[in-house]
């Protein structure tokens, strides 16, 4: 370690010796003293070149790595509680296609809130060009009293089609969209029943998401996801 030292600054080492040998031989009465501070304001000169020189180096050497630098953008992320409403809404207006939503729980949307951010903000972009459902037989009385009314007041709510109702075991809840401008490539926000991913209010069985997880596209969930939310479909349509 101290020879590599040594080595890396083996030209202030030169300089230093330089100007010690020009002081002794003024001294000595070989050089007169106008030459010893020539040599030396040379020698100083010369180290503030380097220093430069070897400024440009590191910059260069600097770019060099960021270039080579990637942020990881994981496949999955989770959403907090407190980033919900926000994020929700703007993963909706993200969407430049058909909308799906799988076994979602229809009370949610009870909220006049949640129902513009989670649905509504879909429902009238222009980006979107059908919204689909698939959900429980056990939420069709929630969702002509708390959704059907507040689609029909919505500018563009013909997009929404008519849910499948069908009996659905999965645990799992999720709304899936297209965010690919010259593909498709489908994002989901995935939920599941129960605690702690949702929350009941009340005691008339509302529940609201607490966490959720945002599925990108590259992930190997969205074809799983994709297949759960076809199968059911064409099953029961």
């Amino acid at each position: 370690m101290k020879w590599k030292a040594v080595l890396k600054n083996l030209d202030v080492i030169a300089i230093i010796a330089a100007s010690a040998i020009a002081i002794i031989l003024h001294h000595l009465g070989v050089i007169p003293e106008t030459y010893v501070i020539s040599i030396l304001l040379m020698l100083l000169a010369l180290h503030v070149l380097q220093e430069a020189l070897r400024g440009e180096e590191i910059k260069e050497d600097i770019k060099a790595i960021a270039k080579n630098v990637r942020v990881v953008d994981p496949e999955v992320e989770l959403i907090k509680p407190r980033d919900l409403l926000i994020y929700t809404e703007e993963f909706a207006l993200k969407n430049r296609g058909e909308v799906w939503w799988f076994n979602a729980c229809c009370t949610m949307f009870r909220s006049q809130e949640l129902f513009d951010r989670l649905l509504g903000a879909s429902i009238e972009s222009p980006k979107t060009t059908r919204i689909f459902f698939v959900m429980r037989t056990s939420m069709k009385e929630a969702w002509e009293k708390d959704v059907q009314p507040k689609i029909e007041k919505c500018r563009a709510g013909e997009k929404v089609q008519e849910p499948v109702w069908c009996n659905i075991d999965e645990n799992i809840a999720f709304q899936m969209i297209d965010v690919g401008i010259d593909r498709e490539s489908k994002e989901a926000l995935v939920a599941f029943w129960g605690e702690p991913f949702m929350m009941e209010l009340g005691s008339e069985g509302q529940h609201v998401p607490r966490y959720l997880i945002h599925v990108k596209n590259r992930s190997e969930l969205i074809l799983r996801l994709q297949d759960i939310f076809i199968k059911c479909r064409l099953k029961n349509n």
